[in-house]
């Protein structure tokens, strides 16, 4: 490893822009292994256990009970048990040493400027050069041919030299606009938010009622809702979400938290699609228990049940049954641990701890 591998702060969730550093679970310079607890995060709402991806020697780059950001980098992975003397602590990218008159060049766009013939002369104006700024301007130089691309609409080719904004000018237009000013302007007085156009057109409460959810829950537009769906009360749905009840039944209980852009599904095409259509669609009811968290980006399969007061890891692949009080992450997910629900509080406790 001769390039420093970076321990960056994971969204955990989409309530929690910072996160405080709870523990350090090895001692900076020591050696670790793929997969070995590093350190404890906590967030609003639990602590989560931070592992290593690789093998390396370990250097803080944040203390115990500070407060880092979503994307920050809080410890170095290195072949050396000696501290890197190049790394700027709280960067989120490594910057590399570099030539006297141009601007830094970091470890990550250094590579790729080479692979692209660029150099620091490419940027300038710029003290450091990202990986991102390179990616732009290899973007820029590489989209020419879009002018010469014929655009169509549905079987109509477009002119881009038309004159395409007489719609934007029209009374029609200008009353739709300030309609839809004064929704957002109220939405940021009352809630301090910016939504979608949907969201402001339709009230989640009221969204759910509709759709015969439980008292108190509630639903974005933005989500893709099919069939029969049966959510409890008190319930959180959020927004770009897809809830397939379809082909079969989808249940979720009462008190429960669907993270945005999860995806829930009582059916699946696998078998069908593989086989060139030898096979039926596969099709199964899909159950989620009383006071279950599933955080953001999951995709829970068919025919999957979750017990109650379970929580669902972020990004994890769901398939199968697990009993009440599981903590289920990865991909494929499994059952990494368990739930400790004491009064008012809960705890996530991996297996063996």
């Amino acid at each position: 490893m001769s390039i420093p591998h970076e321990i960056v702060v994971p969204r955990l969730n989409v309530a929690d822009s910072t996160l405080r550093l709870v523990k350090w679970a090895v001692e900076s310079g020591e050696r670790v292994g793929p997969t070995s607890v590093i350190a404890i995060l906590e967030t609003s709402k639990a602590t989560f256990e931070v592992t290593a991806e690789t093998d390396g020697h370990l250097h803080h780059l944040a203390d115990i009970n500070e407060v880092v950001s979503v994307g920050q980098t809080i410890a170095l992975l290195t072949e050396s048990s000696e501290a890197p003397h190049t790394v700027h602590r709280h960067t989120s990218t490594l910057i590399a040493e570099t030539a006297e008159d141009g601007p830094e060049i970091s470890e990550k766009a250094r590579p790729l400027m080479a692979q692209h013939g660029l150099s620091g002369a490419d940027f300038p104006g710029r003290s450091v050069v990202r990986k991102r700024d390179v990616e732009a301007l290899i973007a820029t130089r590489e989209g020419g041919h879009e002018a010469d691309r014929e655009r169509r609409f549905g079987n109509e080719v477009l002119n881009p030299d038309e004159k395409w904004d007489a719609a934007i000018g029209s009374a029609h237009y200008e009353q739709l606009r300030a309609t839809l000013t004064e929704l957002r302007r109220r939405m940021k007085a009352r809630f301090d938010r910016h939504v979608s156009t949907g969201e402001l057109l339709y009230d989640r409460w009221d969204m759910a009622r509709d759709h015969g959810f439980g008292e108190g829950s509630s639903i974005y537009d933005a989500c893709l809702l099919l069939g029969d769906v049966r959510v409890g009360k008190h319930c959180w749905v959020g927004p770009f979400t897809v809830l397939d009840g379809a082909h079969s039944p989808l249940e979720i209980g009462d008190y429960s938290s669907i993270g945005s852009g999860t995806q829930m599904y009582t059916h699946n095409t696998i078998q069908h699609v593989l086989t060139g259509g030898q096979q039926e669609a596969f099709h199964e009811p899909t159950r989620i228990g009383r006071c279950v968290f599933v955080s953001p980006m999951c995709v829970i399969g068919a025919g999957t049940i979750i017990g109650d007061h379970s929580f669902v890891a972020a990004g994890s692949y769901v398939e199968g049954r697990f009993p009440s009080h599981s903590y289920i992450a990865g991909n494929p997910a499994t059952r990494i641990g368990r739930v400790l629900v004491e009064g008012d509080r809960a705890q996530l406790l991996r297996e063996g701890r």
